[in-house]
């Protein structure tokens, strides 16, 4: 592109150094082969020029679609860092149960020694009680033992001692109550301590129970606690992982839109830069136009005096010839005469009248006005030119062209006379005649051709409403229509400006 611009400055700079040094006195043949370079360079800047059109429009589509890409990855990160604020809330509910569990183990684990010390007490309580119910059962053993060796303590000779009223009988008589008294209570104490036995045993195994289900519950709390933060935690990770994830992968987003942005600037700068030149050009060549115009014209005005020099020098000998042969008539008329009085000579034939002048050449005539463009399809206008969401990208953007509705198929038309410098497909134009129509008050008036089915022509020059291609949907389009565009020097302005 940039070898493109100096190629074009210095054609520009050639061209204006040669029409300040000789002016239009040019020669005409020089003045044309001028002329020629000129459109050379036009065509080629054109050429250019498209290119960097098409390059433009290829940037412009990627850098939509970047944009659209750029905002879903800005929708999923925003997605995943709310998901990751729910995951730490999660995580932070998790920790707090967590701390639950494990101030109910701590409860658990007081509980827990105190259960133990109760079964410890408990146990010593049920030592002491079968030490105490050991102790018991020996002293009515004993005492059992002992009265059956006495043989009872109410035998029959006791008996009669006491009715008899001896002393002896007497004491031994109260001895015998006592020793019944101690047994009778020796054995009520045994059942009081089988019972208080089996009370200690009932409340050993309560306090046993309490404690296996306290370890239990110990267990499966701090088993679920941990698993419940295991998974928060993890949770937390992977999608603390896919933030970073998605904010690398946003961050390379802005790079490429960035990049696209500046390569898209500087592709504009060329752009404006070879739209300046091509403008150079455009009054180079009308300039030269002028300078071929006025060199026809003072041709022309030389040709003209010299065939009316020559016209005048032709009548001016032919009316010599005629007053010669006039002068010579009369001579021979007066010899005739003459000889006709000398010998009777019948009279001579009258004399011939001269031939007329000839008619004057006309001037030529003048070049054909500028005039209009005509319309290129026979079908409505869809869409004019200027600002419109694209039907494809759903932006906005420049509608640098109007679109005539005309259905696949159906013929386009030259707008006016010119020269087709190209037949050309892209991604967005589709297939596209570009058609050059030299310099038209002033300005390079181009048009060109969008989204044909095929071609009529080849390059070359074409006559005003001959048939250059037909209408279709090639290239970015929705639907079979012409997409039709005029440039002003390389700027693209509103067709019906021209139409």
């Amino acid at each position: 592109m940039t070898s493109t611009r100096r190629r074009l400055t210095g054609v520009v700079a050639l061209a204006m150094a040669g029409l300040m040094v000789a002016g239009p006195a040019f020669a005409l043949d020089d003045i044309r082969d001028r002329i020629r370079e000129v459109e050379e360079q036009q065509e080629k800047g054109q050429q250019d020029q498209e290119v960097s059109q098409q390059r433009q429009e290829e940037l412009e589509h990627e850098l939509s679609e970047t944009s659209v890409e750029l905002q879903a990855a800005d929708q999923k990160l925003r997605e995943t860092t709310a998901q990751v604020e729910r995951a730490r809330l999660d995580l932070t509910l998790a920790e707090d149960e967590l701390a639950a569990a494990e101030a109910a183990e701590e409860r658990i684990a007081g509980e827990l020694e105190v259960a133990y010390a109760n079964e410890t007490k408990i146990e010593d309580s049920l030592a002491e009680n079968a030490a105490a119910q050991e102790e018991t059962r020996s002293a009515v053993g004993s005492i059992a033992r002992e009265s059956y060796k006495s043989g009872g303590v109410g035998n029959l000779a006791m008996t009669l001692e006491v009715l008899s009223g001896g002393d002896n009988a007497v004491r031994e008589m109260s001895m015998a109550r006592t020793v019944m008294r101690v047994q009778d209570s020796q054995i009520q104490r045994l059942g009081t301590i089988l019972a208080e036995e089996t009370a200690e045993q009932d409340r050993l195994a309560g306090v046993r129970r309490d404690i296996a289900l306290l370890l239990a519950e110990a267990e499966a709390t701090t088993i679920r606690k941990g698993e419940a933060r295991d998974r928060a935690e993890q949770l937390k990770k992977d999608l603390e992982a896919l933030e970073a994830q998605q904010a690398e992968d946003k961050a390379a987003l802005e790079t490429e839109m960035a990049k696209l942005e500046k390569t898209l600037a500087q592709e504009q700068q060329e752009a404006d830069a070879l739209e300046t030149q091509l403008k150079k050009l455009a009054e180079q060549k009308y300039g030269l136009k002028q300078d071929e115009k006025a060199e026809k014209e003072r041709l022309a005005e030389e040709a003209r005096k010299k065939k009316e020099a020559e016209e005048r020098a032709e009548r001016q000998r032919k009316a010599e010839e005629r007053r010669k042969a006039a002068a010579a008539e009369e001579e021979r008329r007066k010899a005739a005469e003459e000889r006709q009085k000398r010998y009777h000579d019948p009279a001579p034939p009258p004399p011939v009248a001269p031939a007329p002048d000839p008619a004057p050449v006309p001037p030529p005539a003048p070049p054909p006005g500028n005039g209009t463009l005509s319309w290129p399809a026979n079908a409505p206008v869809t869409s004019e030119y200027g600002w419109r969401v694209h039907p494809i990208m759903g932006v906005g953007r420049l509608h640098a062209g109007m679109d005539i509705g005309a259905h696949c198929g159906e013929p386009v038309y030259a707008a006016a006379s010119g020269t087709i410098i190209a037949n050309s497909y892209n991604n967005i134009a589709g297939n596209k005649v570009i058609l050059d129509h030299g310099v038209i008050d002033g300005v390079n008036l181009v048009t060109t051709y969008h989204h044909l089915q095929s071609f009529a022509r080849d390059t070359g020059p074409v006559a005003r409403g001959e048939i250059v291609g037909y209408s279709g949907t090639t290239g970015g389009s929705t639907a079979c229509h012409l997409h039709f565009e005029t440039h002003e020097n390389g700027t693209k302005v509103n067709p019906r400006n021209w139409l």
